[in-house]
Order: C-alpha cells, then structure tokens, then sequence
C-alpha cells in the first residue's frame, strides 16, 4: 500500500517528516514545477509527504486550490497512491466545538463553500460534493471527531464562512481541490484538519492562524503519526472504504 499526505505549507508538514526521519526525494516532479517530497517506510507501508513548495517571486508557501489541483495531479500521475490524504490547517466553528489545536476527519463529503453559481446543474457541480472515504473507524479508534470540510479562496471572514457554520465543521483552501482530482482517478480520499483560528468569534482570522499555528501543527502531527501508524499496523482496507 501507498499512502500519499498532500500539505500546502511547509511549516505544517515539517514536524511530521522529523518525526518520521523522512528523505527528501528529488528529481520525482516535473522540474518546472516547486513541489517538495519526502518519503519514507512505516510498517512496510510506502509513505510519500508532498508539499506545494514556494512562490519564488514573493517567498511564500504556494496555497490555494490552484497549487492543489496540480500537486494532487502530480502526486497521482508519479506516485499512484492507494490513499490520498489532504493534511493541514483549518478554522473552526466554536458552534460545532472547536478548539484551539482540535483535529477533524472529513466525513460525508468534501465541498467548496464560497462557490456561487446560480445556475441549474451548475450550482451543485461547483459546490463538488466529492466524497471521501468513511472515517467513522478511524476516528473512533483515535478518539476524533469528524465532519464535513470545506474548501474556499479566503482566510479573511467572509458572509459565507458563516452561512458555512450550519453543516461544515472546518474551513480551509485545498481538501477540495485535492478531493476533486483523488475522485476522477477513483482513489480513496481523507482530509486531517488541525483548528488555528474559530471563525465565529470576534477575532480577525488571519490574525489568529499566526498566533495559533504552532499549537495546531503540534496536535495535527501527533494525529497524522498515530493515525499513520493505525492504517499501517493492520489491514488499511478496513479503515478506507468508500461509502
């Protein structure tokens, strides 16, 4: 089994390849592009980190779905992957309890929520409602609470974050996109958000992510290792079937 863990900033994936003693690999990407792998072996279980690298003009992680899309596609194209996870940051809704550092599993579908189509066909279709796998095992079996992530285009708050709160329990910029491309190729999907910042407070979002980000990358690493460890000690089919 391959299991390929898709970050969109470095800092996010950087404990977990120290903690793992992963190795970069080079020369596995289109050299054009400034994604960054690093792999290495659990359990027998070949494990691949990619992370979307920077943007050279402004010296910043490339995030967004844009750098998404592509990473995934590469990922899948080079590495062919049995599982593809989307791991990273996220805000959360204190609505739907959450805290500081508080991981969620995707569950239902992944879904981008500041889409706006009026369109017949068109609406649902750029909502995506693509599916990930049931993580209701995994997150029992790890003590998690799970639910409905959704990808859009802003840290800053927005009307529709809000309108978000009723059925998403994390908001971030990838898992969509990442969700999108793992379904056209037919390839089991998981997201793993680590809560920075909690949208329906009175707080300034971008604000709170910088403030927050290490204690979130701290508990999203213990999770992604323990959860790592669960799919590789026993047979990973039982934790990723699709609904």
């Amino acid at each position: 089994m391959k299991i390929a863990l898709c970050f969109a900033m470095q800092d996010e994936a950087a404990p977990l390849i120290e903690t793992l003693s992963a190795n970069e690999v080079i020369n596995t990407f289109n050299p054009h592009l400034p994604f960054r792998l690093f792999q290495c072996t659990i359990h027998g279980t070949a494990l691949s980190i990619i992370c979307s690298g920077k943007d050279t003009r402004y010296q910043v992680d490339n995030i967004g779905c844009e750098a998404a899309t592509l990473l995934a596609y590469e990922t899948v194209q080079r590495l062919q992957p049995d599982l593809i996870i989307s791991a990273g940051t996220a805000g959360g809704y204190k609505a739907r309890g959450a805290h500081i550092g508080k991981v969620y599993l995707s569950e239902g579908e992944i879904q981008f929520h500041d889409r706006d189509v009026p369109l017949p066909g068109f609406s649902e279709s750029a909502i995506g409602h693509y599916p990930c796998i049931d993580s209701s095992k995994l997150a029992s079996k790890l003590g998690l609470d799970c639910g409905v992530i959704s990808s859009g285009s802003s840290l800053r708050k927005s009307p529709q974050d809000m309108h978000a709160k009723k059925h998403v329990v994390a908001k971030e910029m990838e898992a969509a996109a990442i969700a999108w491309v793992a379904s056209l190729f037919g390839i089991p999907f998981l997201a793993v958000k680590s809560i920075t910042n909690i949208v329906d407070e009175e707080n300034l979002s971008e604000i709170a992510f910088q403030e927050n980000f290490p204690i979130a990358c701290a508990t999203l690493t213990e999770i992604l290792t323990n959860l790592l460890h669960t799919l590789t000690e026993a047979d990973a089919n039982k934790y990723i079937e699709a609904r």
